[in-house]
């Protein structure tokens, strides 16, 4: 259900001139805010990463995010706009402490991708995809399309990596480590343990919510 007024005239416009009925409006008006709040989320993040100075690690963190999302799945917030400030928060983050570990040497910086690496090999081999329960993967060949386009998203990540390391771009030892915490993040969101961090995100807004109609 749309919550907030733009996405319901919008979806309340093109229904209208598409022919739509109501179910289906309410289905585009969802859709609409979906789409809006992770642009605006994302548009977000790159401004708090363009702030603390790591703008390159940060776009390197959501860009890799969204590859294994829409392949490998992962724990989801039952709220677009909790998950979105999740998003909002945690890549430049990431991105910050990849930009304070880039002053390791090369062999450390190269020992943390080879583990972050073969621990999400790990994770997507024992439960790539993970869905959610609003939008289950019922198709046994869908599951497995995808679990094999998640791992050639990590063979894609490991090419970036190898390039990286030999690379003179100043920021190519940031943007390495960036790499290499993202995909312990995805993996982490690919855990049981991802599940119950978002479960207790979102026990939090609840308790909130709660506490506000009294």
């Amino acid at each position: 259900m749309s919550y907030l007024p733009f996405s319901r005239r919008c979806a309340v416009f093109l229904a209208t001139r598409t022919g739509l009925d109501h179910e289906k409006e309410i289905i585009l008006a969802y859709i609409i805010e979906v789409l809006v709040i992770n642009l605006l989320n994302i548009c977000l993040a790159l401004l708090l990463g363009y702030s603390l100075g790591v703008l390159p690690g940060t776009v390197a963190c959501l860009v890799t995010a969204f590859f294994f999302r829409h392949t490998a799945g992962g724990a989801h917030s039952n709220s677009p706009w909790r998950c979105g400030l999740v998003t909002m928060t945690v890549f430049p983050i990431i991105a910050l402490l990849g930009s304070y570990l880039s002053y390791l040497r090369q062999p450390y910086i190269d020992l943390i991708a080879a583990a972050s690496v073969l621990i999400c090999l790990l994770k997507l081999l024992q439960s790539a995809p993970v869905d959610s329960p609003a939008a289950p993967i019922i198709s046994p060949l869908r599951r497995k399309k995808l679990k094999i386009a998640s791992l050639m998203v990590l063979l894609a990540v490991v090419l970036v990596l190898a390039f990286l390391r030999q690379s003179p771009w100043p920021y190519a030892q940031q943007v390495q480590l960036c790499l290499a915490l993202t995909v312990l993040w995805i993996s982490l969101m690919l855990s049981s343990y991802g599940h119950r961090i978002l479960a207790w995100i979102d026990g939090i807004a609840i308790k909130k919510e709660r506490a506000g109609r009294r």
